[in-house]
């Protein structure tokens, strides 16, 4: 593997996907900063107390890029920040 693009995004009450990786992503560390999101990767939206409950501070590896592309997040409460640093294949 090599490291890819480091994108983010603020997770606010409106529904949140991460930026569309790319082609040769295979995978990616999702680090969520600030404040508890909660996810979905079957494409549909969260909303509170719905879908996967990801903490502050937590760390996720995800593996596939068709996971990464139909990630959904929803703020738990406040405004949260999520980062993606993309793992490409060779």
């Amino acid at each position: 593997m090599k490291p890819g693009a480091v994108t983010g995004v603020t997770v606010s009450s409106t529904t949140t996907a991460l930026t569309t990786p790319g082609t040769e992503t295979i995978g990616a560390i999702i680090t969520v900063e600030t404040n508890d999101v909660r996810m979905r990767w079957d494409g549909t939206n969260p909303a509170v107390g719905v879908g996967q409950l990801m903490k502050k501070d937590s760390v996720w590896e995800v593996t596939g890029r068709d996971l990464l592309t139909a990630m959904r997040f929803f703020a738990e409460s406040s405004d949260a920040y999520v980062t993606c640093s993309e793992l490409k294949g060779y």
